[in-house]
Formats: C-alpha cells, structure tokens, sequence
C-alpha cells in the first residue's frame, strides 16, 4: 500500500473522472452485440485518440465477465462507478494499474497479479497506465451472489484496504485466463460455461489468500513503484536541469546503480534514455510551436551547448532541429 500521493502531469494523460456514465462510453466504440443462451455480449473496439484495441463485456444473470486488451497513447484517469455492493475479482495479466482509494492511499496492480475484493462503497478513481499493453479480466459479482451461493460465510473476502490484497498470478491461474481470453466470443456466450469458470476462479483464488497469509507484505515493492514514478515526475519538470543519477539516488534513497536498474525492469529503459526522451520530446514541442532558435531550445532542454544539442536530437530523431523545422 502507498502512503504518498502522486501529482499528475496533466499533459501525459486523458483524465475522466468528472466523466458521468461508464468510461466505455466515452473510450470506446460498441462494435458488436448479440444473445446467446442466456449470455449478453457487448464488443467494444477503443477510438483512435484513446489507444487501439478491444473490451468485450458478457453478461448473464448476476454475473459480469469484462475482458480488456488494448495499449493506450496516454495513461487513463477514471472514476469507476459502483452502485451496489460487489465482488470484484481481477486479473491483470500485462499492464500497470494505479487504485487511488483517497488521497494518501493507492494500490500499484501490476503484470501478473490478481485480487479479489468486497467493495461496498468507492470514493477513489483510477489510473491506467500507457507504458505498457494492457490486458485484464475482471469479474463482477452482486453480494447476493454469494449469499446464494453460501459463499459469504466460507471466506472473510477481503477490502481494497487490506494490505494482503494483491496476490501473484500462479501458471495454473494465467492458463485459466488465457485459454477464457482467447476463447472465440460465441464460445463464451454460454451460461453454465461462464459460472462453472467463475467459480473455478473464486476457488483458486480463495485457495491462495489462505496459503499467502504468511507471506511478506507487498509494501516494499509499492515502494520501489513510487519512487521510479517519482523519478520520471521529477525528471519531466525539471527538463531545463542535467540531475546526475546519483543526485537523483541520494534524494530517493536508493544508490543510483540500484536506482537505474530498477528503472530498467520496471519501464524497459535506463534513466539517461528516459531522459534524452523527454529532453528531445520537450524540443521538438517548441521548434513546433515557437519561433524560439535553436540555442534558445538547447538551453531550456539542459544543453550549454547547441552543437552537443543538435548531435542529440539528431541521433534520437533522425534530422537536426532546422531540418526538422523546415519540416513542419
């Protein structure tokens, strides 16, 4: 669990939250929808300004199966709307999801993890991240699912609050998920199939809460999380500065070498390119949109010198910046 909220850079996402209807509405186009035996379908294709990809919803009594794959352009801030008290089963098998459950307190959901929450009530949002391919199965179940199904009593099911929530997806777990993902829709669309794999779903993950109340709590990891977030913030406003890894280690805590290769495994690239990224990103925004000259952009971006500037920015964009100018 996070304890230390996070700003945003209003630049790098698409933020939904005053949004009044379910985000699909807003997200995504319905491409497709049809009955069958007893099972509502609903095929959604993501627009263009949003990212690419597909959201299929199937629907049958009291249970709601949502099954998401799609890589965003900018990470996506939304207020889930929750009407009555639910079981939330959800399984992430690529991503990185952010729940904001107040504002000092957030859960980081990330690549191959799962929970299964009790949720009465939620005044938070949430934040999907663009870094990476997002694909997630999420199972949403009434309360009376479970007091018909005697499951209320069996299991103390847990609170997003709860510090044990998150759970590692097991291989026996992500080929479950896998084979109900790429299942064909019309496959999907049968009643007892969908309710003999929840209850599969539940069971599994019932069975691994008990054996992982022993384990560590995931506190250090969210951490590690917060801090590599953090880093890219800082690096982002402070664009103008050149903040060498080891000042950067010393005001997270961490040595830069460890810092850096945390970095790496988390977002696929070191510091010093995240850096130059964002650097040149930065430049190109002002060649296109001021009549500032090049050794005007060379110093706000950090670079004294506009020829080791213009070096730069070609090797990460391919044309110096006049040519990339004369380009527009």
């Amino acid at each position: 669990m996070i304890k230390k909220r996070r700003d945003f850079n209003t630049e790098e996402l698409c933020d939904l939250r005053s949004f009044p209807k379910c985000i699909l509405e807003e997200i995504a186009v319905n491409t497709n929808s049809f009955t069958s035996d007893a099972v509502t379908v609903n095929q959604y294709h993501l627009l263009p300004k949003y990212g690419n990809g597909t959201i299929n919803n199937y629907s049958s009594e009291d249970i709601e199966i949502t099954i998401s794959r799609y890589q965003l352009c900018k990470d996506l801030v939304y207020k889930p709307i929750i009407h009555h008290e639910i079981l939330q089963i959800c399984f992430l098998i690529t991503g990185e999801k952010i729940i904001y459950l107040n504002d000092t307190q957030q859960v980081f959901y990330e690549n191959r993890e799962s929970y299964m929450a009790n949720i009465d009530h939620f005044n938070g949002y949430s934040r999907i991240l663009a870094e990476k391919p997002f694909k997630e199965l999420k199972v949403v179940l009434p309360k009376a699912f479970l007091i018909n199904h005697g499951l209320i009593n069996d299991f103390d099911f847990k609170n997003l609050t709860d510090e044990k929530l998150i759970l590692p997806i097991t291989e026996e777990l992500l080929n479950i998920l896998l084979s109900l993902e790429q299942k064909n829709p019309l496959e999907k669309a049968n009643r007892l199939y969908l309710r003999a794999k929840v209850f599969e779903l539940i069971a599994l993950q019932i069975e691994l809460y008990k054996k992982n109340e022993d384990r560590p709590l995931k506190t250090d990891q969210n951490k590690i999380l917060n801090t590599l977030y953090e880093v890219k913030q800082r690096i982002k406003v402070t664009i103008h500065k050149n903040i060498t890894l080891t000042e950067l280690g010393e005001d997270m805590g961490i040595t830069g070498p460890a810092l850096n290769k945390e970095f790496i495994r988390v977002f696929g690239c070191s510091i010093h390119d995240f850096t130059i990224s964002e650097k040149m990103q930065h430049a190109k925004l002002l060649l296109e949109n001021s009549e500032k000259m090049v050794y005007q952009i060379a110093e706000e971006v950090g670079y004294k010198n506009s020829t080791h500037f213009t070096a730069a920015f070609k090797k990460k964009v391919g044309v110096t910046p006049k040519q990339y100018k004369k380009q527009l």
